[in-house]
């Protein structure tokens, strides 16, 4: 697993068949390829599911909150999504508020901030990064911008360092595809 420090947050960020970090190492931790997994909602609640259980665990004992991007399904609603788990439980789910790929999904109705421990982080869930007005919105009341994206296709994700830098606010962002973007425009970090 990789930490990389932003100035206001340690991200750790996983990579495939990673162990999780020592309680404490970091402030928050990212897994993007799980976007590559659809989670029924139903059996999630049925309890006939493992993914939600594995990820809650992972929160428990790396003792921050983890940050898993997939593919959510109830019924025949299919939404781009980020499932937040702390302390052993899941804390929230987080939904792609514009669809700009296509594919037969539904859309989120709002980007989220989320407070963990001393500081906010806004989450945006795969090409909301990509919108100048999600960052106008969440930057005034989070410390850090957070988001798990699918990589690939038209999406140009070059623009999260130019907003970082207008909106003055660090970021890291995970892709399933294992890459990682992040900085902090006001320590001249951007990596």
């Amino acid at each position: 697993m990789k930490v990389i420090d932003i100035g206001a947050a340690k991200i750790g960020v996983a990579e495939k068949g990673d162990k999780p970090l020592k309680n404490g190492v970091a402030d928050a931790v990212l897994v993007a390829e799980t976007l590559k997994n659809e989670v029924s909602l139903g059996s999630e609640i049925a309890g006939a599911s493992d993914f939600a259980r594995k990820w809650a665990a992972v929160s428990n004992e790396c003792g921050c909150p983890v940050l898993c991007g997939c593919t959510t399904r109830f019924g025949s609603l299919r939404h781009i999504s980020v499932m937040t788990f702390s302390g052993g439980a899941l804390a929230d789910i987080a939904d792609r508020t514009l669809n700009l790929c296509g594919g037969g999904y539904g859309e989120g109705d709002t980007i989220k901030v989320l407070r963990f421990k001393n500081f906010d982080f806004g989450l945006l869930v795969d090409t909301d990064i990509l919108l100048a007005k999600n960052w106008k919105k969440i930057a005034p009341v989070c410390d850090v911008i957070v988001g798990i994206a699918f990589s690939g296709g038209d999406a140009d994700f070059g623009f999260i360092p130019t907003y970082a830098s207008l909106f003055g606010k660090p970021y890291a962002v995970a892709f399933a595809s294992g890459e990682v973007l992040w900085g902090n425009p006001l320590e001249g970090l951007n990596k």
